[in-house]
């Protein structure tokens, strides 16, 4: 769900204007460049709604498709005042520098949005708007910062009805699916599944921003602000009401920022006996304990997710993690001894990493046992604080070129950060996959793990024997897959 077009598109009707969200991740357009189809249905919108402003939300890898987007409705629609915001405008230099996007919008858009319209329909000037920048002749001016709204309880429920939330509602049959052998060897899985089975989940904010900066974030709110507990009990029963959901997901950056909100949480969803269920996606180790753990669980609290990153304390100090790597084998497993998911994800290819935190990172997901989990390469986006050490390294020729690669193969290898060969850094996602396949067969199914490691050594010998011709005419001949 597109929570920051949703929040300025609600904003934006409060104060009497027309809105309309079009999620383009819904109809697939990633490959602009091919056929009109696509591009016949910008032109359908745009022509029965006629709008006067068209604006773009997204992160910086959504920069390339905002780009041949908005030369094609200056072409076709040059009246239209185009505006762009959010996490993209990260890239705001290049929006302004080589796209038809005429302001950009900083922070949150709750409140300057609406006075920018109210400037644009009276044909004022644009200097006195907080938290923009835009193109002035040859120059690009940007206007002094934007507070951020102090108390978020006074930001309205969104206004659900400019979305079909349908399309964003999620079975928990798939989240059982999804969730495999980790699910299924914990220790309540029998409570937790019959609990979740056949219903659908939603999802929902309690805060915005984080206490942190990992070395691969960029932010564009800042510090951390959570609703009150009363706020947020009112949003789900307002969710419950107007679509009948049981479950929800919440998707803030930092749930766990403060333990006494946690607790009066549960509490409060105990005392209005709710009786729903949650996952929660961001959460930090830190700033965990048994009790909150157990009080989690006993209000409905399904699954948590932690951003364990890696398994070396060497590369969660590059990343600024906050945390070790004893702490989140502690934490991980207690949550799930608590009776909840707890789902694994790392980052790989920090500029120290190396065969041995490589090697680290694999007993370290052997230790939570995480047979699934989620595993990409590090990828350093404008304006995070990586970024400065791919400009110092000259890593990035061209930043454009490289955020349409990213937005078309995020979480693969890409830049190499390291000191290590390319081949070398390259490997490291296989050789941990192969590692966990392994470590899978081996503690669940002897047999077929004995079998595999037998097939391997046979693969191997066969290799050192095979002519040279018949390696350069199979690339990767008889290497394991594992």
């Amino acid at each position: 769900m597109p929570a920051g077009l949703l929040y300025a598109g609600s904003a934006i009707k409060r104060s009497g204007y027309r809105v309309k969200i079009i999620d383009l991740y819904l109809y697939d357009f990633s490959d602009l460049d091919q056929g009109n189809e696509k591009l016949d249905f910008v032109d359908k919108v745009i022509s029965e709604f006629d709008p006067a402003v068209v604006g773009f939300g997204g992160i910086a890898t959504s920069y390339g498709r905002v780009k041949r987007l908005s030369e094609y409705i200056k072409r076709a629609n040059p009246e239209i005042t185009q505006i762009a915001g959010g996490a993209l405008s990260s890239v705001y230099d290049l929006l302004l520098k080589n796209t038809r996007v005429d302001v950009i919008f900083y922070k949150e858009a709750e409140v300057n949005l609406v006075n920018f319209l109210d400037s644009l329909k009276n044909n004022k000037s644009f200097n006195n708007i907080e938290g923009i920048s835009y193109r002035e002749g040859e120059n690009i001016k940007v206007n002094s910062s934007l507070e951020q709204v102090k108390d978020l309880d006074d930001i309205p429920f969104p206004d659900y009805s400019l979305l079909d939330t349908k399309r964003y509602l999620h079975s928990m049959n798939d989240w059982i699916k999804d969730s495999g052998i980790v699910l299924q060897n914990n220790p309540d899985y029998d409570r937790i599944v019959s609990k979740v089975k056949n219903k659908m989940y939603m999802p929902i904010y309690s805060s915005r921003g984080c206490i942190n900066k990992c070395s691969f974030c960029y932010r564009h709110l800042d510090g951390h602000r959570q609703h009150s507990v009363k706020y947020v009990i009112n949003h789900i029963k307002y969710l419950k009401e107007i679509f009948g959901l049981d479950g929800f997901q919440f998707c803030d950056e930092l749930f766990n920022a403060r333990i006494d909100w946690i607790m009066d949480f549960c509490d409060a969803l105990d005392q209005e006996r709710l009786n729903i269920f949650y996952m929660i996606g961001g959460a930090r180790v830190a700033r965990v304990n048994e009790f909150m753990l157990k009080r989690l669980k006993e209000a409905g609290c399904v699954e948590i997710a932690y951003g364990h990153e890696s398994g070396s304390d060497v590369i969660l100090k590059e990343y600024k993690k906050g945390a070790t790597t004893q702490q989140n084998i502690n934490i991980t497993n207690l949550s799930v001894s608590a009776g909840m998911n707890s789902p694994v994800q790392l980052v790989i290819g920090s500029p120290g990493e190396n065969n041995l935190t490589i090697r680290e990172s694999i007993n370290f997901l052997k230790s939570v046992n995480a047979y699934t989990y989620s595993l990409n390469y590090l990828i350093p986006l404008p304006q995070a604080p990586i970024w400065k050490f791919v400009e110092e390294k000259n890593l990035v020729d061209n930043t454009e070129k490289y955020l349409d690669l990213v937005a078309d193969s995020g979480g693969v290898p890409l830049v190499n950060l390291t000191k290590e060969p390319d081949k070398m850094w390259k490997s490291w996602g296989p050789l941990i996959r192969k590692e966990m396949r392994l470590y899978y067969y081996k503690k669940t199914k002897p047999i077929l793990y004995l079998v595999y490691k037998i097939f391997i050594k046979i693969r191997y010998l066969l290799a050192q024997i095979a002519p040279v011709w018949v390696k350069r005419l199979v690339p990767g001949f008889l290497k394991s897959k594992f």
